[in-house]
């Protein structure tokens, strides 16, 4: 044990520099984790962006409104949902049906979104069917569907 000591110490030998270098090649490996993430959908890379899918509701002559009864229900799986956000007043007559915080409300796939809404000026509701992707995607996505609903 004391030759061993002795041999670390002795800074003119030439394994000193040796076990220097091994010594902080196995502190630096043991230092390390793993951090990934583990997920039912598998490792991913994706973006730090947030997505949202929105939709924008106007009068006859195109000019935006504030709807009321806004709901969002997923045809696919027979489920109301919960859109999120609402900006209808931050972005006039915009409304979020789904974003990156509820994606695993929507199949990989892709699910029919009814989207329903009612002018209250005239009282007429309108429904519109969407289809939106999300689960194991990056991100919740429109694959079809109407960005913009205008009413009578």
């Amino acid at each position: 044990m004391q030759l061993v000591v002795a041999v670390i110490y002795n800074k003119h030998n030439p394994m000193y520099k040796k076990l220097i270098l091994l010594f902080v090649a196995v502190v630096s490996l043991a230092s390390c984790n793993k951090t990934q993430k583990k997920t039912p959908c598998g490792p991913q890379v994706c973006t730090d962006l947030f997505a949202s899918v929105g939709i924008h509701y106007a009068d006859n002559t195109g000019k935006p409104i504030a709807v009321t009864n806004f709901s969002v229900f997923n045809v696919s799986s027979n489920k109301q949902l919960q859109p999120g956000y609402n900006v209808g007043l931050l972005v006039y007559g915009y409304y979020i049906v789904a974003t990156d915080n509820n994606k695993m409300d929507y199949s990989t796939d892709g699910d029919i979104i009814k989207v329903s809404a009612t002018d209250p000026a005239t009282n007429q509701t309108k429904e519109v069917n969407l289809k939106i992707s999300g689960g194991c995607n990056c991100h919740v996505a429109r694959l079809s569907g109407p960005d913009t609903v205008k009413f009578n």
